[in-house]
């Protein structure tokens, strides 16, 4: 086999991903990554330093498609209007619809008390609340509110909606994903609008 490191890497960082989704960080040892992988752990070691490393390259790898995207919605929108936080919710929304890898893998991350959220993460609820607390000081959303509660309740929502479907829906009653979502952004958006 010829030898490529960012082969050799991204091959790790794909068998990383799908042992962690299937079975999380703790269940899964260096041996079984380096059989899955098709390297040795020396290799693992040799690109990552850790499995805790490798652990947190997963992550931030399965995180960085929506990041870029949300961050990209923030920097193009000028000033900040009502419209910018309904397009936010939809937007994670449709990314978790679309990565059921993604959901189990940060399923897995709170499961195990994963307190590591990474630079990622962090950042672009730094930037959420920020735009926020803006739309706050222009009187377009309340100001009674902590702007990052705002952005961690739409978070906490899609997320556990895609985490415990499952469970949920098979609720009497219980609509599609499209249903659910229309739902909740007429109650969070309305549910923000300003007090008389």
């Amino acid at each position: 086999m010829t030898r490529d490191p960012e082969q050799t890497r991204l091959r790790i960082m794909e068998a990383g991903a799908e042992l962690f989704v299937e079975h999380g960080f703790s269940s899964v040892t260096m041996s079984q990554l380096a059989k899955s992988a098709g390297v040795t752990k020396s290799l693992i070691h040799h690109h990552f330093g850790s499995k805790e490393r490798l652990w947190e390259a997963v992550k931030e790898r399965a995180f960085e498609r929506y990041f870029s995207t949300q961050m990209a919605m923030l920097e193009e929108a000028g000033e900040p209007d009502a419209a910018l936080l309904g397009a936010s919710v939809e937007a994670y929304f449709r990314f978790l619809q679309a990565n059921p890898e993604v959901v189990r893998l940060f399923a897995w991350t709170h499961l195990e008390g994963d307190a590591s959220c990474g630079e990622l993460d962090a950042q672009l609820v730094g930037a959420g609340a920020e735009w926020v607390r803006q739309a706050q000081q222009r009187g377009l959303l309340r100001d009674d509110v902590n702007p990052t509660h705002v952005i961690a309740t739409f978070v906490m929502t899609c997320t556990q909606w895609f985490e415990a479907k499952c469970h949920h829906q098979h609720w009497p009653g219980m609509g599609s994903d499209d249903a659910f979502l229309e739902d909740f952004l007429r109650i969070f958006l309305e549910g923000l609008l300003p007090r008389k």
